[in-house]
Order: C-alpha cells, then sequence, then structure tokens
C-alpha cells in the first residue's frame, strides 16, 4: 500500500482507469464474440448487424455494432488507432469471404 499522498491518488486514479478500461474491453468482447459465432453459423445477415448497428422497429439503436464500440476504444486511448483499423479491416475481410461462399 501506498503510504506517500501522490502514490495513493495514483492508486485512486489507476482503479478509476480500470474500471473504465475494463467496462468497455467487455462492450468490445461480447460484440466480438456475437460476430463470430454468426461468422461461424455462415449467417451474413447477422454478422453484418452486429458490426455495424443493432436497431430496433423504430429504428432506434440498441447497442453499438462493433465498429463503433473499435472507435471508442480509440476514442478513449484504450486502442492505438492502427490496432482498431486492423481489426476493423479483418472483420470486413471475415464477411467478405462469408459473402463469395
Amino acid at each position: 500500500m501506498p503510504i506517500i499522498k501522490s502514490a495513493k491518488k495514483q492508486l485512486r486514479q489507476n482503479k478509476k482507469n480500470k474500471a473504465r478500461n475494463d467496462h468497455f474491453k467487455g462492450l468490445y468482447r461480447e460484440a466480438r464474440v456475437a460476430f463470430e459465432k454468426a461468422i461461424k453459423d455462415n449467417n451474413l445477415e447477422a454478422a453484418k448487424e452486429v458490426f455495424f448497428n443493432e436497431k430496433d422497429k423504430d429504428w432506434k439503436t440498441l447497442k453499438s455494432g462493433l465498429q463503433s464500440i473499435i472507435d471508442k476504444l480509440v476514442k478513449k486511448n484504450i486502442l492505438h488507432k492502427n490496432t482498431a483499423s486492423r481489426k476493423k479491416s479483418n472483420f470486413v475481410k471475415m464477411m467478405k469471404t462469408l459473402e463469395q461462399s
């Protein structure tokens, strides 16, 4: 446990930032697993829905799409922009290979 006042403050900040990062990484993980499950089941429509946005009958957004979540992670400095770009590119490639087959 820290003794110095500044170290105590840093510990509080670390806990707060870790909680925030874990929350957004969890959202990403849920969306990625749903996307990969749709790809594995050869369901292109479900994969596109998960990747872009999920909407209800009134066209209100229920959940952010995988692409949107990745962009949020970049904005909050959880992911590097090149890593995010690579991930989005790989997900689009998965959908295109499913389209072609």
